[in-house]
């Protein structure tokens, strides 16, 4: 199966390309937007940030989609349903990551909602994890409205994090 584009009320989520190497320089060399991602990457970073999504787009049929404002057409951020490795478990993981000139208009909770709902309804998925840092209250409340519940504490690439769960 393959997800490809998708829409909110304010977003369209196009699946991640080749070409969209300058939108992702542009958000992994703002700190901002990188600040709870792991910090800036440099040009190599986001070339082998771009491989591995588009590997997992070529083997899963789903994965990172580039964000544009419905109304403006702009490239706004990224959304990913993805597998991550969580302590040595297979899971698909929400995540989005939003340019900071959008942020508190409610674009994350909006985006999460559409993930956990493609991931049920289109993947099939029982459950969905997030992660986050410990310290990343706004992120937790997405994760919260979105309809994911705390579980546990855990380490992941090496930080410690906080790890949220999809509600049966």
């Amino acid at each position: 199966m393959t997800l490809d584009s998708f829409s909110t009320a304010r977003l369209v989520a196009e699946p991640l390309t080749g070409a969209h190497l300058p939108d992702l320089r542009r958000m992994d060399q703002d700190e901002l937007f990188m600040a709870h991602l792991g910090g800036v990457r440099d040009e190599d970073g986001t070339s082998a940030y771009l491989a591995r999504n588009l590997e997992h787009w070529a083997v899963y049929g789903f994965g990172l989609w580039m964000l544009r404002d419905g109304a403006t057409g702009d490239m706004v951020g990224r959304a990913v349903l993805r597998h991550l490795d969580v302590e040595g478990v297979d899971e698909v993981e929400v995540g989005y990551g939003f340019l900071p000139q959008v942020w508190g208009r409610g674009l994350a909770t909006e985006i999460a909602l559409a993930c956990v709902r493609i991931g049920r309804e289109r993947l099939g998925l029982e459950s969905m994890v997030a992660v986050t840092l410990p310290h990343h209250g706004a992120s937790q409340r997405v994760m919260l409205k979105a309809g994911l519940v705390y579980e546990r504490d855990i380490v992941h690439a090496g930080v410690p994090h906080v790890l949220f769960r999809t509600r049966e």
